[in-house]
């Protein structure tokens, strides 16, 4: 008796899961931000274009000289 009383609750859950369903479509997912600002954010983005700017143009240099 037990497993149909399991069976029975499985089938309800999943019924209301179910219906509980084109809520969690619209639900938005809030994640902390890492910066303090977006001035942070676009600086930190652009310190690292400029990193990769000066190692590209010294392995430019290193593979020219050699």
């Amino acid at each position: 008796m037990t497993k149909h009383i399991r069976k029975t609750k499985a089938l309800i859950d999943g019924v209301f899961r179910g219906l509980e369903a084109p809520a969690d479509t619209f639900t938005v997912n809030q994640y902390p931000y890492p910066h303090l600002s977006e001035h942070e954010a676009v600086r930190g983005d652009w310190k690292r274009v400029g990193d990769e700017i000066r190692d590209a143009m010294t392995r430019a240099d290193v593979k020219a000289a050699a």
